[in-house]
């Protein structure tokens, strides 16, 4: 394990080079037993301000107190942008210190030490010189440290990584829980499970039976307690 300077701060990282290797690595970081995880993906730069806004305020006051309550850890691509950015600032808005958000990042990726996000706490740097290697080692990542403990993936917003991202949570075992009404890619999830749209990738998604809709923006309580149900 090697320490990291991420906007001043000191950050613990691991760089492991194949994805047997994850649980070793997940020792080397600090954590020796299994632990529940929660994996955040979805939108990044292609996410407005009041987006990232919206989404920050049901991390801060809806999802970090109930991963908390749940002992649970939470991945995701660990980058100052989009809800990456929204969970870090949501962390330090919440006053929520050292709690464990650990960030899965493609460390060939140029300059991407520059990038990312101060108030994860962990790293892991996995091989990969594009957005989007990280993929499958967030979803790996999360595995290998809950075991058989509970776990879920919350899919808000979205591109066209997203896609591999559901594709691999949902390879992985993991239920994924479409944030409705966040845009993009989730939307497009959602409206097709509703019998609305009619898109191919989205409806291979929704027939593995992995894929669960919720709107935290109409309903936050709701939304939670469907993850809650998620993570039993």
């Amino acid at each position: 394990m090697e320490s990291l300077p991420v906007q001043g701060r000191a950050r613990p990282v691991v760089y492991p080079d194949a994805l047997d290797e994850l649980k070793e690595a997940w020792k080397l970081l600090g954590f020796p037993g299994s632990q529940p995880t929660i994996v955040i993906v979805g939108g990044a730069g292609g996410m407005s301000d009041g987006d990232v806004a919206s989404v920050q305020t049901f991390f801060e006051k809806h999802l970090l107190p109930f991963a908390l309550i749940k002992n649970a850890v939470i991945l995701d691509g660990g980058t100052d942008t989009g809800v990456m950015a929204a969970l870090g600032r949501a962390c330090e808005a919440g006053g929520v210190e050292d709690f464990p958000m650990i960030g899965v990042t493609a460390r060939d990726i140029e300059n991407v030490e520059t990038m990312l996000e101060p108030h994860h706490s962990h790293f892991i740097f996995c091989p990969g010189s594009k957005w989007g290697d990280e993929s499958e080692w967030i979803a790996a990542a999360a595995s290998a440290l809950c075991d058989s403990l509970p776990t879920v993936a919350v899919l808000i917003n979205g591109g066209q990584i997203t896609w591999e991202d559901a594709r691999n949570n949902v390879q992985y075992g993991r239920p994924v829980l479409i944030a409705e009404g966040s845009g993009r890619t989730a939307d497009v999830i959602a409206s097709t499970s509703l019998g609305i749209g009619t898109d191919s990738k989205a409806l291979a998604l929704i027939r593995t039976g992995r894929v669960h809709v919720a709107n935290f923006f109409r309903d936050a309580n709701h939304f939670i307690k469907k993850m809650d149900e998620l993570m039993k």
